[in-house]
C-alpha cells in the first residue's frame, strides 16, 4: 500500500542526473546497476513522506499543506497567537523567527453539498480489533465542516478509529513556543463520540536537529518533553501514538536511516508519552516493505526489525506496546504471497508486494520472544493512478479494490490473529487532493463524498 507520491530525487544516486524516470525505468536501470529488481520495486512500492516537503522545510518555507492537514503531512497553519508555552519561558520568537508564508496553498477540492453515504453499517461486536481509517483532515478555523463530514463518513462505515499525522515541526517551532491549536480543532471534534484516535507524530523541527547530522537529534529528551506535553494535553482523548512514520526510509529521518536514532527516539518519546497519559499505548512506528539495503535510500523492513532487536543487546524492545506495520500489496490480492502463492502479473515476484508481509514480520517478533500484539496502520489498493510509479493500479479496478479490502480483514482473522488493529488507507483524501496526487484513488470515497464500491463493501463487512 503505497500512501504518497514518490520523488526519485531520493534515489537520484542510482540514476541518471535530472532524468525523472517511470517506474519500470528505475527498475531497469536498477538491474544494470546490479540492483535487485524485485529489491528496487520493493522500496518504490513503499509508502514514505512527501520529498517535496521536504526540500521545502529544509528551505525554511512552509508546505502548500500548511493550511489544510493530511498525511502527507503537514499540520496546517492558519497563523493562530500560541495556545502554550512551556514552563519557565513565557518568551515568544522574534517576529523574523516565524515561517514566512509567502507560498499559496494548494487549493482544497471540496464539495458545497456531499453526497455522503447513508445507510446502517454493520459494526464491531467486539473490541479484538481496532477497525480505523487513515483520514484527510482539516485544522484552520474554516475547517470545522469538512471534519464533521469525515465524522459522518466514519460513523456511517461503522468503523471505530482513525489515524492522522501531525508534525512536531509546525507545533513546536521554537524550543519554547508551542502553538497545538490546529491539533486542538481536530481533537475537540471527537469529544463525546465512540470513535478513538491514533495520532502519528513526524516531523524533526531544525532547532532540534543535530548540527552536525552523527545522529538525528541534539538533545533525546526534546522529543520526550514534546511527547509528554501532547500526551498529558490530551489525555483520554488521543489513545494510541504512533512514534514515527516509515523510519526504515531515508527521507523520513532526514536523509540517513540509523537504527539507534530510532531506538533513542522512540525510548524518549514512549517514556514523553508515558509521563503524560499512562493509559496512552505507544505505536512503533510502521515499517515499510523494502528490498533495498543502503542507509542512505532505505534499509530493508524485515532486516530493519531485527536489527532492531539485537541494538544494544535488546535494550530498547521494551519501549512500545504495540507492533506497528505497513503491508503493502500493490495488485495483488490479500490471500496470495511471494514464493508460495505468487499473485498476477509483474508485480509479484518479491514478499515486499504482498499483504501477508506481515508473517515475515511476525516471524522477527517470534524470534525475540516477543507476543505483543501488531496493528496494520496503513495497508489498501489503489485503482488507476495517474502518479508515476503506480502503475500497477491500474490492473485494480473497483471491485477489485472493494473485494481486497474485505478480503484483507478475513485474511488477517486466519491466518495473522495477532493483528489487533487495522487502519485503511484511505477513507476521504479524494474530497482534499485532484485526481493526480498519487493518494487520490487510494480513497474509498469519491470527491463529492459519495462511496466508491470499497466504502459500500466495509461498511457492510460483518465486524467481529
Amino acid at each position: 500500500m503505497t500512501s504518497r507520491h514518490f520523488d526519485f530525487s531520493f534515489v537520484q544516486p542510482l540514476l541518471d542526473a535530472d532524468a525523472r524516470l517511470t517506474r519500470r525505468q528505475v527498475l531497469q536501470r536498477g538491474a544494470m546497476l546490479g540492483i535487485s529488481i524485485p529489491a528496487v520495486a520493493g522500496l518504490l512500492a513503499a509508502c514514505g513522506g512527501d520529498d517535496d516537503e521536504e526540500e521545502l522545510e529544509e528551505l525554511g518555507e512552509p508546505t502548500p499543506e500548511e493550511l489544510v492537514q493530511d498525511e502527507t503531512d503537514d499540520e496546517p497553519d492558519d497563523g493562530p497567537e500560541p495556545t502554550a508555552e512551556i514552563e519557565d519561558d513565557d518568551s515568544e520568537p522574534e517576529e523574523s523567527d516565524e515561517p514566512e508564508e509567502d507560498d499559496e496553498p494548494d487549493e482544497v477540492v471540496e464539495t458545497d453539498e456531499p453526497q455522503l453515504p447513508d445507510g446502517e453499517p454493520e459494526r464491531p461486536q467486539s473490541d479484538q480489533l481496532a477497525y480505523g481509517f487513515n483520514i484527510a483532515w482539516r485544522g484552520d478555523e474554516d475547517g470545522d465542516q469538512f471534519n464533521e463530514w469525515t465524522r459522518q463518513a466514519l460513523d456511517t462505515a461503522g468503523f471505530n478509529w482513525i489515524r492522522f499525522q501531525t508534525h512536531w515541526s509546525e507545533i513546536q517551532r521554537e524550543p519554547d513556543w508551542m502553538d497545538p491549536l490546529p491539533l486542538d480543532r481536530m481533537i475537540d471534534g471527537y469529544e463525546g463520540t465512540d470513535i478513538r484516535i491514533l495520532v502519528s507524530v513526524v516531523g524533526v523541527p531544525d532547532w532540534a536537529r543535530h548540527p552536525d547530522d552523527i545522529q538525528l537529534l541534539e538533545n533525546w529528551e526534546s522529543f520526550g518533553d514534546f511527547m509528554a506535553f501532547l500526551a498529558d494535553r490530551y489525555r483520554g482523548r488521543v489513545h494510541a501514538w504512533e512514534i514515527w512514520n516509515e523510519q526504515n526510509m531515508a527521507h523520513e529521518m532526514h536523509g540517513t536511516v540509523r537504527i539507534s536514532d530510532y531506538a533513542y527516539l522512540l525510548s524518549a518519546g514512549f517514556q514523553g508519552v508515558k509521563d503524560g497519559d499512562p493509559d496512552a499505548l505507544v505505536v512503533f512506528g510502521g515499517l515499510t516493505p523494502t528490498g533495498v539495503n543502503d542507509p542512505a535510500i532505505a534499509v530493508n523492513d524485515v532486516d530493519y526489525l531485527q536489527e532492531f532487536y539485537t541494538f544494544e543487546e535488546g535494550a530498547y524492545r521494551e519501549f512500545f506496546d504495540i507492533m506497528g506495520a505497513h503491508l503493502n500489496a500493490t495488485n495483488n490480492p490479500p490471500d496470495t504471497s511471494y514464493p508460495d502463492n505468487p499473485g498476477p502479473g509483474e508485480w509479484s515476484d518479491h514478499s515486499s508486494f504482498y499483504f501477508l508481509r506481515g508473517v515475515d514480520l511476525r516471524a522477527v517478533m517470534d524470534e525475540f520472544g516477543d507476543e505483543r500484539p501488531m496493528w496494520v496502520t496503513e495497508f489498501g489498493w489503489t485503482t488507476e493512478n495517474q502518479a508515476e510509479g503506480y502503475e500497477y493500479g491500474a490492473d485494480v479496478t473497483e471491485e477489485d479494490q472493494a473485494n481486497y479490502l474485505v478480503g484483507s480483514f478475513d485474511v488477517a482473522r486466519e491466518q495473522m490473529p495477532w493483528i489487533t488493529g487495522m487502519f485503511v488507507w484511505n477513507l476521504n483524501f479524494t474530497t482534499i487532493t485532484p485526481p493526480e496526487d498519487e493518494k487520490y484513488p487510494w480513497s474509498v470515497l469519491n470527491a463529492d463524498w459519495s462511496p466508491r464500491p470499497a466504502y459500500t463493501a466495509l461498511q457492510q463487512m460483518p465486524k467481529p
